[in-house]
């Protein structure tokens, strides 16, 4: 049976979790090390988190301190193997009743360190001091918190853009419109898409700033699947003035333009196509359109592909 101390510290976690909107579901079986499932669930009903604890209750989990960190240690081969190869994010909360500080830090073969400078046969994790749970930050962090492979991640992170794929695919046309404060080292701006695929136009806002980072590299990294080019209409009178200032001479008694280097077509070819309208040397106004790089055409084959039954998938090398 758990200790008076330790299911405090569930009770304590479970009632920080509820108030910040968290489910908690406590684990009465805890046979290897996992005391609690806390689940998020965003308001349209679509879950966003699910997260695995292991709590830990009580002053004496708090002697050890160094360098802004609290150690916990008393971990073995089996549970360091359980939560780094648990398919749910896991993580270790550090509760002292004695005075409220509530801790925690991720369970990971990053985090978890073998101790004897990488010799001993134990493992030890450092908490850092100031990653209070549960706070804004803390949640943040808990959200983007996965312990799914990056070839998992990144192909999910495609995933979420196939909408937009196969709206190109299928004839529709999508736009980025985007305005950067190019003078901002906080890389404030807006950013969305204008989608539409022939039956009704739809925006999707990024409300993100992207720090010390043009945007120009931004874009092709949020969009990794897509090919972009100006919309030739948007840019049309900017690109004519621009035309006019470099390639023209205005004749003032004929009241006209006369050409004296490139032709407008020829001009506009020499752009570059993920160019910008500068207003007054503080922001810069993009828009693009998107078209289907071999990134986002080979996507919709390999899902097309792995969303359908295969009958030979059981099918596997044998060595001799």
């Amino acid at each position: 049976m758990a200790s008076t101390t330790e299911r405090i510290g569930v009770c304590h976690c479970g009632e920080i979790a509820e108030r910040n909107n968290w489910m908690f579901r406590e684990q009465p079986v805890d046979d290897v090390g996992i005391d609690a499932h806390m689940e998020f669930i965003e308001s349209s009903g679509k879950p966003k988190q699910l997260l695995a604890l292991q709590i830990k209750s009580g002053a004496s989990w708090f002697k050890e301190k160094k360098d802004g960190y609290i150690i916990f240690r008393n971990i073995n081969n089996r549970q360091y193997n359980y939560w780094t190869m648990n398919t749910l994010p896991c993580i270790v909360v550090l509760y002292n009743p004695d005075d409220d500080m509530c801790i925690w830090q991720k369970l990971t073969d990053e985090t978890i360190e073998r101790t004897n400078d990488g010799k001993g046969k134990g493992f030890f994790v450092k908490v850092p001091i100031t990653q209070v749970f549960l706070n804004a930050s803390s949640n943040e962090k808990l959200f983007s918190f996965t312990n799914l492979p990056e070839h998992i991640t990144n192909y999910n992170f495609l995933l979420s853009q196939k909408k937009f794929m196969q709206i190109i695919h299928d004839g529709g046309e999508i736009k980025l419109h985007s305005t950067e404060w190019v003078h901002k080292s906080s890389g404030r701006g807006n950013t969305e898409l204008i989608v539409d695929d022939g039956k009704s136009i739809e925006k999707y806002s990024y409300p993100y700033w992207f720090p010390s980072t043009p945007y120009t590299m931004v874009f092709p990294r949020l969009f990794p699947w897509a090919d972009f080019s100006a919309d030739e209409d948007f840019f049309e009178e900017n690109d004519k003035n621009l035309w006019r200032e470099y390639h023209c001479y205005y004749d003032k008694e004929e009241a006209e333009w006369l050409i004296v280097g490139d032709t407008f077509e020829e001009f506009r070819r020499k752009l570059n196509p993920m160019r910008s309208i500068d207003h007054s040397g503080e922001v810069v106004e993009y828009m693009m359109k998107l078209s289907l790089n071999e990134l986002g055409k080979s996507f919709l084959n390999v899902d097309k592909f792995v969303s359908q039954n295969q009958p030979y998938t059981d099918t596997r090398p044998k060595g001799e």
